[in-house]
């Protein structure tokens, strides 16, 4: 089984840097006056973020030289295919509830989303269907993502 190679995990952790950086400008500006933008933001990217984690699966399924073999391939990778659609489908949802009914619905979600993402990435990890380094730096990315959401959400909410 092959590694995480060292940029990816460095490009995984650099993918939490627009969470941080537009959950602190919510919450530490001074002026109300960006925050909706900044909310907007955030959201979009929590949006595109969770369309990014199933894409991960739909590389490792479509990947002609395999970094992880499992046995009966064919039917891990059709489900992987269609699982991975999931996520996407979860962010376009969330942002859908926070654009009709507000930001502080789609901000839960959101959260709720990332946390549910990160238990089915885990089981596909426990299967072996994901590379060797890849849940730890995962868990990372969710507790800094489930973090600046959820203090987002309550600083708004309180």
């Amino acid at each position: 089984m092959t590694k995480l190679p060292f940029l990816a995990v460095v490009l995984m952790l650099a993918s939490v840097l627009p969470f941080v950086g537009c959950a602190c400008g919510i919450l530490f500006f001074d002026s109300g006056v960006p925050t909706p933008n900044l909310m907007a933001g955030l959201e979009l990217y929590a949006a595109i973020s969770l369309s990014f984690l199933g894409a991960v699966h739909w590389g490792q399924a479509l990947e002609g030289g395999r970094v992880v073999l499992v046995a009966n391939a064919g039917r891990v990778d059709t489900l992987r295919l269609a699982l991975g659609v999931v996520p996407a489908l979860m962010g376009w949802f969330c942002a859908s509830v926070a654009y009709a009914w507000g930001a502080l619905p789609g901000l839960a979600l959101f959260a709720a989303a990332f946390a549910i993402t990160a238990l089915g990435e885990r089981q596909a990890w426990r299967r072996g269907w994901l590379p060797a380094g890849y849940m730890g730096v995962r868990w990372i990315m969710t507790a800094v993502t489930e973090c600046c959401l959820l203090m987002v959400l309550l600083a708004r909410a309180f």
